[in-house]
């Protein structure tokens, strides 16, 4: 969600070096951005600047590229002191200009920088290689079309060994049903995932009828090499994830099982392809950054979603697609 920042600072200053500290797994999505000169990945960002050789080391090398100016996305004070330890002066963020709740995280991301009339289109981007479409290519050999991924996880799993506990997850009895339903109507599977999920993903597959093609890439693409996959395919059934904004992002129709975030400030957007919600807030939703998020002991909020409804949203896809062409003739313009 800060890839539309990066293309409006471009376009702002054709001529700038624009370097990005991040995350390890956001330094892998930007490697090939035109719009990134520099990433540096920071691995233990929550260890103590004293304590951390990695971060003081990064202050040194920022300190020697003389920034004309930043801009600040976290909240958090110790990454302001990170950047005030290497010198830069200039810092824009949601000090200078406060974040609006109202507003979606792209928009905030934005307007710290400077674009207070929201800046250019809000599209997300990912670039990807030769090589990654390659690898894609390899996974999706023998899988039929039409394609529809099924993704069940999101983020670390932490104490919760059950997807279907945790606070955006949805039951695998649930995912099983849907999955039963499409592979019914002649559709081929393709379940995503982390190594983590691969768990998951494999009680889903031993309750499918054996009719049918059903593949597992579970833990077994990296970020890029996932985000071509999710290109490739004709329709991405998704928990509230990572990958939903993959494939918002790779113009990939989506549905999306959205429980307990907050709608407004971190829905995928997409103006390349149908975005459809599946949704049924109770009174305690949204519950992120709120006490109630560590209190829920039970997520009605993605309970309510039935499989019928994710069946139905997926046909309504297809028939969207159908009626526009095919995949690779609608995404011809692909990142």
């Amino acid at each position: 969600m800060v890839t539309p920042l990066l293309r409006a600072l471009r376009e702002k200053f054709e001529n700038a070096e624009i370097d990005v500290l991040c995350s390890r797994l956001a330094a892998d999505i930007l490697e090939l951005s035109p719009r990134v000169a520099r990433r540096f990945a920071l691995r233990y960002r929550n260890l103590p600047y004293a304590l951390s050789l990695e971060k003081q080391r990064l202050v040194r090398e920022l300190r020697s590229r003389d920034y004309d100016f930043a801009v600040l996305l976290e909240r958090v004070d110790r990454y302001r002191l990170l950047l005030e330890r290497a010198g830069i002066r200039k810092i824009r963020s949601f000090r200078e200009t406060p974040f609006d709740p109202r507003a979606h995280a792209i928009v905030n991301n934005l307007r710290a920088a400077g674009f207070e009339d929201g800046g250019p289109r809000l599209d997300m981007e990912v670039f990807l290689s030769d090589d990654d479409r390659k690898r894609a290519a390899e996974l999706l050999r023998d899988v039929p079309g039409p394609r529809i991924g099924i993704h069940v996880g999101y983020g670390p799993r932490g104490k919760k060994r059950n997807q279907s506990e945790r606070l955006k997850g949805w039951s695998s009895e649930s995912f099983t049903e849907v999955a039963a339903g499409l592979l019914e109507r002649g559709r081929s599977l393709v379940f995503t995932g982390s190594p983590e999920d691969r768990g998951d993903v494999e009680a889903i597959l031993a309750r499918l009828p054996a009719a049918g093609s059903a593949v597992s890439l579970a833990g077994r693409t990296s970020m890029r090499a996932l985000a071509a996959v999710i290109e490739n395919l004709d329709a991405l059934v998704s928990v509230d994830s990572g990958p939903a904004h993959l494939a918002a992002a790779m113009g990939t129709p989506l549905v999306v099982l959205w429980g307990p975030a907050i709608l407004e400030q971190v829905r995928p957007l997409s103006s390349r392809s149908k975005v459809t919600l599946l949704r049924h807030a109770p009174p305690c939703a949204p519950c992120y950054e709120t006490p109630l998020m560590k209190t829920c002991r039970r997520n009605v909020c993605m309970e309510a979603i039935t499989p019928r409804e994710v069946l139905d949203a997926v046909g309504e896809l297809l028939d969207r697609s159908d009626s526009m062409g095919s995949v690779s003739s609608a995404r011809a313009d692909a990142p």
